[in-house]
């Protein structure tokens, strides 16, 4: 789905300890409602550059697309040493098509310059003006940047006729002061912040969305000559505009895709297995493409056409799917979301910022389920990845929708499962390992086999060796059973040198070959943000190690386990006749970590991790 504008006007990173600063960055939007609607801000700011080898700090992007334009660009660069100001050329200011990865085709575009004559300690200010053209992608203002924000301020200028509608989101709201006062007959709504602080992300944090304070502001309702126009403000107004953009697609002669419809299903008695037979066929046949180009964007292209060209992007794709659905008589209907990078509900944001992503939901046997077949792998009736916990916005026709929460993917579907047969052959372990994964593990294996094909076996081994790579392994046989129900398999002749250490006659053996989870203990005096997991993940193994000639087990570490709402583990030793017998279980429970679970998870990992270090002594 479209994205509209991007909520950040510039991006980039620090390469070095110098501090810059935002000195002020100011937004006046001026919605005007006379003969017509009208909507242009004012944008004017100014930086403090430390260091002129940090250009990424004075190269400016200003993002725009078919719905708005970009005007009156100036600039400026101050050199206190010389006392001298430079104008910024508008022969220096470029218009770039901006490039996304995995967007075929977009009219998202950026004015691009580079401020001139920066020497250090300078101070930048640039300002320009930008006209909306559709009133409902009214955007946002983010009050926080990469560096520090010394004032940032976002006015709203319009008739007292106008209904303003807005939201903050994100940390430091404190900081944020707001006032709405009266200049003549204009309401003037202000927003200013002071001292915030730069904004730092960390590694496999959710998206800056949920921590960066910004506003999402839009327009509720607006007077034309006196006549009161409905805009945005409920999630109700909401859909009846996404529905208007719905509601006449699928004109044109569908019969062949109908009559492959009932190809697929001719011989399915169930209406599972109608809607498996199409949501496999969409997914191996129909290439993933995203389009991002005007109401493109939003308006799903008919699906006779997806359904001949084979290739489309998410609203494409769930518009192909639903229709197949529907003559097969099944319940299903579009459906808007906004994936876990989107931190907002429809009550919150009553606006298209809520959405990025469209899907298929489908009734079956009573029970809803949402099927997004842009995941070329995902196991049927499972929700894609990046949708788990997210409210959907189902339409069902005109006036009706329901809005519903995605459910997560219990951790005990998303199971990776291993079966060592070991030897103790001098100071080495050999044997066989089978590894069958299944869920959203095996969806995102599969698509990782996908992009990267010719790293397949680093990939298969990796299933073994993430978290031990002293294990060597050679792989015998491969299954993906990429669209069945079974899992993904692989079978592995296994070597680990050193897995055995003779001391004074005895054996010394530490039996757990494979940690997982060993790596996640969290540095709470360094971690800010929470922690986002793709799924919650369920791990069993075990070992099953044949005990060497003319030897006995003298000592076998005792059973531990430990359960708490974050994770759990269960290991279990035990001899039966001649073997060894060890059994792993490990589950993580949570999609997000919380920095309030980081002591209750930090004393799971660390329990679990000394499990890893027991030993089993063998005897003659």
């Amino acid at each position: 789905m479209k994205k509209y504008l991007v909520l950040f006007l510039f991006s980039f990173q620090l390469y070095s300890q110098e501090k810059s600063k935002i000195v002020y960055s100011n937004e006046t939007v001026v919605i005007n409602s006379g003969k017509t609607l009208e909507i242009e801000t004012f944008t004017n700011e100014s930086r403090a550059i430390s260091k002129s080898k940090n250009t990424e700090e004075y190269s400016i992007r200003i993002p725009f697309d078919s719905f708005s334009e970009i005007s009156n660009i100036k600039g400026s660069t101050y050199v206190a040493k010389t006392d001298k100001k430079v104008d910024l050329s508008s022969y220096s200011i470029g218009t770039f098509d901006a490039e996304y990865e995995n967007i075929y085709k977009s009219d998202n575009k950026y004015k691009y310059f580079v401020m001139p004559k920066v020497e250090d300690n300078s101070t930048i200010e640039f300002s320009y003006k930008s006209k909306l053209k559709e009133p409902r992608f009214l955007s946002s203002f983010r009050f926080q940047n990469p560096i520090k924000t010394e004032t940032a301020k976002l006015q709203i200028r319009c008739q007292s006729s106008t209904e303003i509608g807005y939201k903050l989101f994100g940390n430091h709201q404190d900081k944020i002061v707001f006032t709405k006062t009266r200049e003549g007959n204009l309401d003037v709504y202000t927003w200013e912040a002071k001292d915030i602080p730069e904004f730092e992300g960390e590694e496999n944090m959710p998206s800056s969305l949920y921590f960066m304070p910004h506003l999402i502001y839009y327009i509720k309702s607006y007077e034309i000559a006196g006549k009161k126009e409905e805009l945005l403000g409920t999630p109700e107004k909401l859909y009846q505009w996404y529905y208007s953009l719905v509601k006449d697609i699928n004109k044109t002669d569908q019969t062949a895709l109908k009559d492959k419809t009932l190809e697929l299903i001719k011989d399915k008695k169930t209406d599972f297995e109608k809607a498996k037979a199409i949501y496999q066929w969409v997914q191996q046949n129909v290439h993933y493409v995203a389009f991002e180009d005007g109401m493109g964007g939003f308006v799903p292209r008919e699906a006779s056409d997806i359904f001949q060209k084979l290739y489309g992007d998410c609203k494409d794709m769930a518009n192909l799917l639903n229709q197949m659905l529907l003559y097969a008589q099944l319940d299903s209907h579009l459906t808007w979301i906004g994936t876990r990078h989107k931190p907002y509900t429809y009550e919150d944001v009553p606006t298209p910022q809520v959405d990025n992503h469209m899907i298929t939901n489908v009734v079956i046997d009573g029970k809803s389920y949402f099927l997004d077949a842009t995941d070329k792998f995902c196991p049927f009736l499972f929700p894609s990845a990046f949708i788990q916990g997210k409210e959907a916005l189902i339409g069902k026709n005109e006036k009706d929708f329901k809005i519903e929460v995605v459910p997560e993917v219990d951790f005990k579907k998303n199971a990776t499962t291993i079966v060592m047969k070991l030897n103790l052959e001098n100071n080495q372990i050999v044997g066989e390992a089978t590894a069958t994964v299944s869920g959203l593990p095996k969806s995102y294996l599969l698509n990782t086999l996908s992009a990267y094909n010719q790293k397949g076996n680093e990939i298969w081994k990796n299933i073994l060796t993430e978290n031990n790579q002293k294990i060597q392994l050679e792989i015998q046989e491969l299954q993906k059973n990429d669209y069945q129900e079974l899992p993904s398999k692989a079978n592995f002749k296994l070597k680990l040198e050193n897995g055995v250490k003779d001391v004074n006659g005895k054996l010394l053996l530490k039996p757990l070959l494979l940690f997982p989870l060993k790596e996640s203990l969290i540095d709470t005096e360094k971690r800010k943000y929470a922690i986002e997991n793709d799924f919650a993940h369920f791990y069993e193994i075990k070992y099953e190690y044949q005990l060497p000639i003319d030897y006995k087990v003298e000592f076998l570490p005792e059973n531990a386990k430990m359960e708490n709402e974050l994770g759990s583990f269960d290991i279990q030793y035990k001899v039966l006749d001649k073997t060894i017998i060890v059994t792993q279980k490990i589950e993580s429970k949570k999609l997000l970590l919380e920095t309030k679970d980081f002591t209750l998870w930090n004393s799971f990992i660390k329990t679990l991790t000394k499990q890893y270090n027991q030993s089993i002594i063998l005897s003659k």
